[in-house]
């Protein structure tokens, strides 16, 4: 076997060609910029004009004011053209938002709000009552339970029947990181979650949390092992505050090969964890693009 170690200024935008996905939210859209990144307000209404797009937005005025506390910051709204597709879940969480009308009954203005994931995640808990108003759309998730940097000519060692040992299993407060399937795998992106056992992965609020990556060198290939989550996850499970466990996570794993601004990430190999002496390991079954694993 082989082993390897608030107000708004409304100011249309000229419109964009939209895509079939867009242009079936025939509403108001508006944006604001905050300090991580822009957010995105989706009001259904008629807006042929600013005085149409001011009433609109009054709609979601308790949104607005929530979302200023919560946030911390006076958002300057402003209205703009329909964009041409919705936002990546790359970049931004998604919640639609349905106002608390007390029980009378009242028609239902919701809203849906796009923020950035790099904003949802530096801000507080948001309070109960905007919680229980906010729901979150699932979103597709990774989950890397190991961060490694391998020698090119190990990479080429890979076999079926052969392991990668996993070290950080063996280091007491094993983390792994949770985020968005089509987010990079940056040391900026994701949560940490608590791995006592893979099979019962728990989010965690960490402070401290950093991802452990060797840094990649030229003989190098920069690697993270991922566990398969089979179902979506709340996009506020990948929120800074939320604590809890993520549900059943599957058995097979992967050995990937980080994306670059230049290559998507490549699965290398595919297994299943199994012990290994104090931790664990991925033991490959299945080998995939391993020959141009330097890219």
């Amino acid at each position: 076997m082989n082993t390897i170690v608030g107000s708004a200024t409304l100011r249309p935008i000229a419109p964009a060609q939209r895509s079939p996905h867009a242009s079936a939210l025939t509403g108001a859209w508006f944006e604001a910029a905050a300090p991580g990144g822009s957010l995105r307000l989706y009001a259904a209404g008629t807006a042929r004009h600013a005085a149409d797009a001011a009433v609109v937005l009054m709609r979601c005025e308790a949104l607005l004011d929530a979302l200023d506390e919560w946030l911390g910051a006076a958002l300057d709204w402003r209205w703009i053209a329909a964009p041409a597709a919705v936002t990546s879940t790359a970049s931004h969480a998604r919640a639609h938002w349905r106002p608390d009308d007390g029980g009378k009954g009242k028609k239902d203005h919701g809203c849906r709000l796009e923020l950035p994931w790099s904003l949802l995640r530096a801000a507080p808990a948001p309070d109960e009552p905007l919680v229980r108003q906010l729901q979150w759309a699932d979103v597709p998730v990774v989950l890397a339970i190991a961060q490694l940097s391998i020698e090119r000519e190990e990479v080429a060692l890979l076999e079926p029947g052969g392991a990668v040992v996993l070290p950080a299993s063996m280091q007491p407060g094993w983390h792994g990181t949770l985020r968005a399937v089509d987010e990079p795998s940056s040391g900026s992106s994701g949560v940490p979650v608590a791995l006592a056992s893979p099979w019962s992965p728990r989010r965690v609020r960490l402070d401290t949390h950093s991802a452990a990556r060797e840094r990649a060198v030229e003989k190098r290939v920069a690697c993270e092992v991922r566990l398969a989550v089979p179902h979506a996850v709340a996009a506020d499970r990948l929120g800074g505050w939320f604590e809890g466990d993520l549900g059943e996570v599957g058995s097979r794993a992967g050995l990937w090969r980080c994306g670059t601004e230049r290559e998507p990430a490549v699965c290398l190999a595919a297994g299943e964890l199994m012990p290994w002496g104090d931790g664990w390991a991925l033991a490959i079954r299945d080998l995939y693009e391993i020959r141009q694993a330097g890219g």
